[in-house]
């Protein structure tokens, strides 16, 4: 849909040391089984440019909660359905996994800025940040993000950026922003100069760094990049971009 889920469904897989090739196999053609099924839920995936390298992010997105929970109930009873086809990529004894993380996360469009984010199809990297606020502090991060999405808005700054507070799978206070990226060019990377900064101006940034030194206790920066083969996009994205987006069957080679 144009308009950005209200909830993700967000998985980090960390893949053991060496097993990034044979867990991509796997991955493949547990998505491929799904296209076979023609389930209606989608994820997409996304491998690590500039963070952890043996990580995997999988987002689901959904309307609702509900929706959510009926997703749940659909996985599992296709697991059941094709549960021939599932044993066949399992390899016995073997587990690629050394954790995984489930956050559920809702939108907070008060927070967020640009949104919608324009034609997905043609996102290809993702700008992922991890923020955890101190406990009795919520109000001065809420804060210091209108300040920041203030100074967006006056700068004309050319980004789309969707925050969301995990509800569940993080320790409270725990919130993910989102920017995607067309390309890893330049404008995408540093996009916030001298037009920014003037908007933002000396109380601002003054404001916005006093707030992230008491309120803010850990802040992580991740680029990833997206995955089509490890992913299950709705058949728009495969139209709009066929020689991207369009499902094959992943040859060991081709994973690694």
């Amino acid at each position: 849909p144009a308009e950005p889920p209200l909830v993700l469904h967000i998985v980090r897989e960390e893949i053991k040391t060496g097993m990034m090739e044979a867990h991509a196999t796997e991955a493949n053609g547990t998505v491929r089984i799904w296209a076979k099924a023609k389930s209606p839920h989608h994820r997409l995936a996304l491998v690590p440019i500039a963070g952890n390298q043996n990580e995997v992010i999988y987002i689901w997105p959904y309307a609702s909660f509900a929706a959510y929970a009926k997703a749940q109930k659909d996985l599992d009873q296709m697991n059941e359905t094709y549960k021939a086809d599932f044993d066949r990529l399992s390899h016995a004894g073997e587990d690629y996994h050394s954790a995984q993380r489930d956050l559920l996360c809702r939108l907070r469009a008060d927070l967020s800025y640009n949104l919608p984010a324009g034609d997905r199809t043609k996102f290809r990297f993702m700008r992922v940040e991890t923020i955890r606020v101190k406990p009795g502090h919520t109000r001065d991060f809420e804060e210091q993000r209108k300040i920041i999405n203030a100074a967006h808005v006056k700068a004309k700054v050319d980004e789309h950026m969707a925050v969301y507070q995990v509800v569940g799978g993080a320790q409270a206070g725990t919130y993910i922003v989102l920017i995607p990226w067309v390309s890893m060019d330049d404008s995408n990377l540093l996009p916030h100069g001298k037009a920014y900064q003037d908007a933002l101006g000396e109380d601002g940034s003054k404001k916005v760094a006093g707030i992230a030194d008491d309120a803010i206790v850990f802040n992580d920066v991740s680029i990833y990049e997206s995955a089509p083969q490890l992913s299950y996009v709705p058949q728009e994205f495969v139209a709009a971009d066929p020689g991207y987006w369009t499902l094959k069957s992943l040859t060991p080679t081709a994973a690694k």
